[in-house]
């Protein structure tokens, strides 16, 4: 398991795991102790090497498992060690097939329960192939990696794929959108890729630095994790006119890419689409019955391919749910075109998309219901500017608890990261309900805040 961040060290442990045919678990250094905890227990990690600043939990006494667990607090120390130690035995080629897991990569259900994406060798060569061909990317290009390297666009769409074709990449402990336009402008920076958030805050940080740097080595911007507007779109290329914009659609069950614009989405009259499904895979839109729909209608988006994950770790259930005969079931509605171009229109899953971040709703909405006080409890996504949602808690008081918002995000701080924390909490006498019972998020949605 690596725990580490943007650092030197994962990537050298990444690829050295690979070699040695050892399965990799990226956890995010953004995740509480609880969590973390949780997929230390599915996995059965044998060895985490973690960073004790964002990870301080795993050095405790009181922490037992794994058994070995590593500090990475200095990377001169670990080479230093490295050259003064031998090895027992040397190093035998280990036999790796493309069916073989690389890596096991956690993303939540609609139930909120961590579901580790069983991601092969062959998948991941699959993926950075089709970004290589369908991008034309070549080892004269370059990029920058500021977003989370244990995400899958930042593992698969940046980090292996950059590696693959043996470009440059520069790599960023954390998001800072200044620090990212000093270094388009100072070491030319080629290519980059990240979601509508970035790209968001990029365009608003540019608009100080008009004339301070310069961005005509950027040719191309790849976003994904979320819609593309035309908005966007317009001041990306006000900002950076010889840019070529391409929108993605992906997942990390489809190891990053399942369609890729096929070329300048300002030169296209498909603007709002995904683009085209990268070559290999198959994908399919049925209604709710399973049934098979034709051009432009709107329905469930299912996908068959070499880049779809071998299966969900250890979690019969949710591989009984979301496979089917070689099909993917994405929880995605969408729409494919007399050009087979892909149009994603909402998403059937629970989850709200802050900036690329995923917030399962039932997560949270379990996790407040055990807070003293809290009668009922919904969850719910409202716009944001920056980050294109935000969760919204709506909380039903039991009769006589003064319950505080204040207090309640801070319990909430100590259990889970911070982007999982609603950004707005409101007390309402009682949540609207549907005939049956449930509540009724729409209108929830609907409500001004």
């Amino acid at each position: 398991m690596l725990a580490l961040g943007n650092r030197p060290e994962f990537c050298s442990l990444f690829y050295a795991a690979m070699a040695l045919g050892v399965i990799v678990v990226p956890l995010s250094t953004k995740l509480k102790s609880d969590d973390s905890q949780n997929i230390l227990d599915s996995v059965d990690a044998e060895v985490v090497f973690f960073d004790p600043e964002y990870q301080p939990w795993l050095a405790s006494p009181s922490q037992t498992k794994p058994d070995h667990r590593i500090s990475l607090s200095d990377w001169q120390f670990m080479l230093r060690n490295a050259d003064n130690h031998t090895l027992p035995s040397p190093i035998t080629d280990t036999a790796i097939t493309s069916d073989d897991i690389a890596a096991i990569i956690y993303t939540s259900g609609t139930t909120g329960s961590p579901k580790g994406a069983a991601i092969t060798h062959g998948n991941f060569l699959h993926a950075i192939t089709a970004y290589q061909q369908t991008l034309n990317l070549t080892s004269k290009d370059s990029t920058i990696l500021p977003i989370p390297i244990c995400h899958i666009t930042g593992l698969s769409a940046l980090l292996c794929l950059f590696i693959h074709i043996g470009g440059t990449i520069h790599l960023h402990q954390r998001f800072n959108a200044d620090e990212i336009l000093k270094a388009i402008s100072q070491y030319e920076i080629t290519f980059l890729h990240g979601s509508p958030t970035v790209f968001i805050l990029l365009t608003q940080e540019a608009e100080k630095h008009l004339t301070e740097y310069h961005y005509s080595s950027l040719r191309m911007i790849a976003c994904g994790a979320g819609h593309l507007n035309i908005g966007i779109i317009n001041k990306l290329s006000e900002l950076f006119p010889n840019t070529e914009i391409r929108p993605i659609y992906g997942l990390t069950e489809t190891t990053s890419p399942a369609s890729i614009f096929p070329l300048d989405a300002r030169e296209s009259n498909k603007v709002g689409s995904s683009g085209l499904p990268i070559a290999g895979l198959e994908c399919q839109i049925r209604d709710d019955s399973n049934r098979l729909l034709t051009t432009n209608e709107i329905g469930h988006l299912w996908l068959r391919g070499p880049v779809v994950i071998k299966e969900y770790w250890k979690n019969p259930q949710a591989n009984q749910q979301y496979f089917q005969d070689g099909w993917f079931y994405t929880g995605d509605i969408a729409s494919l075109d007399s050009d087979n171009y892909l149009f994603i229109k909402d998403r059937s899953k629970d989850m709200i998309n802050r900036g690329g971040e995923k917030i399962y709703c039932i997560e949270i909405e379990n996790l407040i219901s055990n807070y003293p006080g809290v009668k009922d409890i919904a969850i719910v996504p409202k716009h944001s500017e920056i980050y294109g949602e935000e969760a919204v808690a709506y909380i039903v008081a039991h009769q006589d608890s003064p319950l505080v918002s204040d207090n309640i995000s801070q319990w909430l701080s100590d259990k889970i990261a911070k982007f999982k924390i609603p950004s707005k909490i409101i007390f309402i006498p009682e949540l609207p309900k549907n005939t049956n019972g449930k509540t009724n998020k729409l209108l929830l949605r609907q409500k001004p805040t």
